[in-house]
């Protein structure tokens, strides 16, 4: 399967956007098929020359976050919906034609079972998606926080250095393990 026939796929398994929703094919790419309406854009993208991939990103249009366009994935939407473990999707890879359209359809099928109030532009929902992918991202960061905590812990605990393993919890004390907080508290006691 040549990518034209990614771009001639992609125009018609997402071609309700054109039928219920008014939206225009505005870009056509061996990468890249762009609809808009007059609030939104969906992009259905398709690296066929390194991983594979396929994704579908829908934004705001004339909506910028630090100067550019601020799409976010089907992904982030199906788990704001709390649909990704119910579909069991995580990411979407065809290298093979078949698994292409396969895929293609069923990306389709996701956004127009869950991406409805985002095809109508709906800023409500994009407010609740925009807050809900800041807190994905503040949860990332402070799990990758806790994990290089932990492993300084580790050492500190194995060296009885236990002024260290208080240092190191007590910024964190709200969200540690209860194993952790234990563990935080014979430490404080040692110091004493």
């Amino acid at each position: 399967m040549s990518t034209n026939d990614f771009a001639k796929l992609a125009q018609d398994k997402f071609s309700f956007l054109v039928s219920e929703y008014s939206f225009c094919c505005v870009e056509v790419t061996s990468y890249v098929v762009r609809f808009e309406s007059d609030k939104v854009f969906v992009s259905v993208r398709y690296d066929a020359s390194r991983s594979f991939e396929l994704d579908v990103e829908v934004g705001e249009l004339n909506v910028l976050y630090g100067g550019e366009e601020r799409p976010f994935n089907l992904g982030e939407i199906l788990r704001l919906e709390g649909a990704e473990k119910k579909e069991r999707c995580t990411f979407f890879q065809a290298s093979e034609p078949e698994a292409l359209t396969n895929c293609t359809a069923r990306l389709a099928l996701l956004l127009s079972t869950y991406g409805v109030e985002f095809l109508k532009g709906n800023k409500f929902s994009f407010k609740r998606l925009s807050t809900f992918r800041e807190k994905e991202c503040n949860q990332y960061a402070l799990e990758t926080e806790l994990t290089d905590i932990r492993r300084k812990v580790q050492v500190a605990w194995k060296d009885k250095n236990y002024s260290r393993v208080a240092e190191l919890y007590q910024p964190v004390e709200d969200v540690i393990s209860e194993a952790e907080k234990k563990k935080l508290a014979f430490a404080k006691k040692q110091i004493k």
